[in-house]
């Protein structure tokens, strides 16, 4: 059961009770108004504090919001409109270093992508074209799986498509995570929707 412990007007207002020292502290805060400035707040209050939580609470989704407020590093975004049992829930998994992020905006993410690349179809030249090289350093297979994760296949499936070992597709993931800074699949795959080109002709080496 959680119960409020502070309540303020803004994120500048409890910045100096969120220290380190703090521990894990969760806000819940109202980004219906001022949402760009609510996101630099969040992004320096984790700063201050990396064990902080910050939940967003919006009237409605836009894209562009989320993004922002995924890249200011948020840990999740709902609609105040969700019931009590269903923001409880979302609490205990914000704390157990989960991202909560409504799946709509990773399809609208994948829509925005193919905009990009039937546009870049339409303009490029006729003849083979080199694949856009991986991204963050990632290697072609590490490219593959993070697109498997955006498309929410499970670390079975995954060792299904390219027949290695479920161990492996953890190894990969690991360093996936680790090379473009995500805590977790869900962050992985709005990441891979947001920076990985759409083409699809890529094989795992």
């Amino acid at each position: 059961m959680y119960a409020p412990s502070a309540a303020a007007g803004t994120l500048d207002e409890v910045s100096a009770q969120c220290g380190p020292d703090n521990g894990t502290v969760v806000l819940i805060v109202d980004a219906s108004r001022d949402h760009e400035g609510l996101c630099r707040q969040a992004k320096l209050l984790k700063e201050q504090n990396p064990n902080a939580k910050v939940v967003m609470l919006v009237d409605q989704y836009d894209l562009n919001q989320v993004l922002t407020a995924f890249r200011s590093g948020a840990d999740a975004y709902l609609k105040k409109s969700i019931s009590y049992e269903v923001l409880v829930k979302s609490l205990d998994l914000v704390l157990l270093g989960e991202a909560i992020f409504p799946g709509a905006i990773i399809d609208l993410l994948r829509e925005q992508d193919a905009r990009v690349e039937q546009s870049k179809q339409t303009s490029a030249p006729e003849g083979p074209q080199e694949l856009n090289p991986p991204a963050k350093g990632l290697s072609v297979r590490e490219t593959v799986i993070l697109r498997c994760l955006m498309d929410g296949d499970s670390n079975k499936i995954i060792a299904r498509k390219f027949d290695i070992t479920e161990a492996t597709v953890k190894v990969h993931v690991k360093a996936i995570l680790r090379k473009i800074q995500a805590k977790n699949r869900t962050q992985a795959a709005i990441w891979a929707a947001s920076h990985l080109s759409a083409s699809r002709g890529a094989a795992a080496s």
